[in-house]
């Protein structure tokens, strides 16, 4: 299986990605890479932070 281009993979299309490849670490940092690009004047998170709240934001999907 070929990997998706993260790069040019809508911003949805890509955290639904992740949410379904929770194990796939490049499609993470690109998505983290994006969203500080979009907003840039958010204090930076450290990954755990992120994971954090990529599952409080996107696990209440999942129910």
């Amino acid at each position: 299986m070929t990997k998706p281009n993260f790069q040019q993979m809508p911003l949805e299309q890509l955290k639904a990605y992740i949410l379904e490849y929770r194990n796939d670490d490049e499609a993470f940092h690109i998505y983290i890479d994006r969203r500080r690009t979009q907003s840039p004047n958010q204090l930076p998170m450290t990954i755990e932070e992120a994971e954090a709240e990529l599952q409080r934001r996107f696990g209440q999907q999942a129910s």
